[in-house]
């Protein structure tokens, strides 16, 4: 699995353009948290390729199945993650490929097939989930347990806080 590393130059460059006010403080914020993201996307995305055959997309919906009541409609799942109905329609295709779910007629309307998940696709998204988050706590090593609530609880905050803007 390819080791996904962040440029220290790139990381003192920005801070000094910060320090020098050539760039303005919200990035001291904004920067690092786009980075972050993307290094740990690409290190989750490798990984449970790797480990197990899926992709992030394939992983969001089995995800979202599985923490809301395993049933859902293809409205429900487009609105939880990320990506276009199209989109939506390849993975659940795969996904059904490989009986990690199944697809049901909604009793209360005959129009649209419900999406489910399968004892199979139950216990392969726990698994990846747990071997993720094991994976991926390694960059948070570097945390107290009280710097650990704390960035929690801020990260918290923001999520709330977009909701508003």
């Amino acid at each position: 699995m390819k080791k996904n590393r962040v440029n220290s130059d790139l990381i003192t460059n920005f801070y000094d353009k910060v320090e020098a006010k050539e760039l303005p403080e919200i990035f001291l914020m904004t920067f690092p948290i786009a980075l972050i993201h993307k290094t740990i996307f690409s290190h989750s995305e490798s990984f449970l390729k790797e480990r197990f055959d899926l992709l992030n997309s394939e992983v969001d919906v089995l995800a979202s199945l599985y923490t809301h009541g395993k049933v859902l409609s293809p409205t429900q799942l487009y609105d939880m993650t990320i990506f276009s109905s199209g989109g939506m329609t390849k993975v659940l295709k795969r996904l059904q490929e490989r009986d990690l779910i199944s697809r049901k007629e909604d009793e209360s309307d005959k129009r649209c097939m419900l999406v489910c998940l399968t004892k199979k696709g139950e216990e392969l998204i726990v698994k990846s989930l747990n071997d993720i988050s094991k994976e991926c706590s390694k960059y948070f090593e570097a945390f107290s347990q009280d710097e650990t609530e704390l960035f929690s609880n801020l990260l918290k905050k923001i999520l709330l806080n977009i909701n508003k803007v």
